[in-house]
């Protein structure tokens, strides 16, 4: 798949009542905001939005596809929302992901997916110590 088609496929699986939260990352650096996906042509695409930063809101913005790093949903999606717009891979499927453009081996896959990540949740801290600390930087 051409890397414009792939652009253009994405962007069509995303709910036009997500438009105004989606945030564009330039080649260049910049950042775009979008308000509403106008069109999607086979180069480029068409968009109203502003750059990060400013609110000149409202401007039609053309952006050739070979410009686009990346994506960003400005706002928190659940599990569901991400599954509904992009699908849900098996657990299976990750094994044919490629890493550093070779695919991982069977053996790499299963050592990645049993390691256990050691996560230790942070003792909890009593009110009365949080007070004490607060008052020693007050004096």
């Amino acid at each position: 798949m051409h890397a414009n088609e792939a652009w253009i496929a994405m962007f069509r699986q995303i709910p036009i009542a997500l438009h105004d939260t989606l945030a564009l990352g330039l080649t260049t650096g910049s950042e775009i905001v979008i308000q509403r996906i106008v069109q999607l042509a086979s180069n480029f695409m068409i968009i109203r939005g502003r750059l990060a930063g400013t609110q000149d809101a409202g401007r039609i913005v053309l952006i050739p596809y070979e410009q686009l790093a990346f994506l960003a949903v400005q706002r928190d999606l659940k599990d569901a929302e991400v599954e509904a717009i992009f699908g849900q891979d098996a657990p299976g499927d990750f094994a044919a992901l490629p890493v550093n453009g070779e695919p991982l081996l069977q053996a790499e896959y299963a050592t990645v997916i049993d390691t256990p990540s050691e996560v230790k949740k942070p003792a909890a801290v009593s009110k009365s110590a949080l007070v004490a600390k607060l008052r020693d930087r007050l004096k």
